[in-house]
């Protein structure tokens, strides 16, 4: 049996149809053209515009430089501190001791009397005749201050004596020179009585006094 010829009128709707098929755009024509895969780089993550990797060293720099500001600040203080105690110790005169008596050396002794000075310190009554025993050591002075000590380094009680010709409030007023004199508790009349005066003198001199 004979194939049968194909039909002469179905060429031109072949023809017709590839025609148009060619006529489609291009991306149409391919299959599997429209679903290709939009590779995309990694991008690293962004807090406010800034990257993480970039955010983070600038705090962990940040971390550093606020430790470095406080230790560096904690021992300026310490130090600050340390200068402003002994200003304040040097300033405020001598300390004191378990009786409450203020702690006077040779050292300190210029400072103590400044300090007496300066704060027109009025010495309550007492038993202890300040005049009798300058007279007893042969100081014709009189007396301006007088204070209870814990006199060098054995802290024993003694009398410190801030003596002179001049009154106190002339004296805070111009300053100058005045005495002083630091003796034990028993000076008085016995000393003058045949009494050791070496004994009962443990100090005595000029001080330089500044002005109000």
């Amino acid at each position: 049996m004979t194939p049968e010829a194909p039909d002469d009128t179905e060429r031109p709707a072949t023809n017709s149809a590839l025609r148009r098929l060619r006529e489609l755009p291009a991306q149409w024509r391919r299959p599997g053209a429209s679903r290709r895969r939009v590779t995309r780089r990694p991008q690293s993550v962004a807090v406010l515009g800034i990257p993480v990797p970039l955010l983070l060293g600038a705090l962990v720099v940040a971390a550093l430089l606020g430790l470095l500001l406080s230790v560096t600040l904690e021992a300026s203080t310490g130090n600050r501190s340390y200068s402003v105690s002994s200003s304040v110790e040097q300033a405020s005169g001598a300390g004191k001791n378990s009786s409450g008596l203020p702690v006077v050396t040779e050292a300190s002794l210029g400072t103590e009397v400044q300090r007496l000075i300066d704060s027109g310190m009025i010495q309550p009554p007492t038993s202890f005749d300040a005049t009798a025993c300058l007279r007893a050591l042969g100081v014709q002075d009189s007396v301006l201050i007088m204070e209870e000590v814990a006199w060098s380094a054995d802290e024993s009680r003694a009398w410190l004596l801030v003596h002179g010709p001049t009154d106190r409030e002339t004296l805070r007023a111009n300053g100058g020179t005045v005495s002083a004199t630091v003796v034990r508790p028993g000076c008085g009349p016995a000393t003058a009585d045949g009494g050791d005066q070496g004994d009962s003198r443990l100090w005595s001199g000029d001080v330089m006094i500044g002005s109000l």
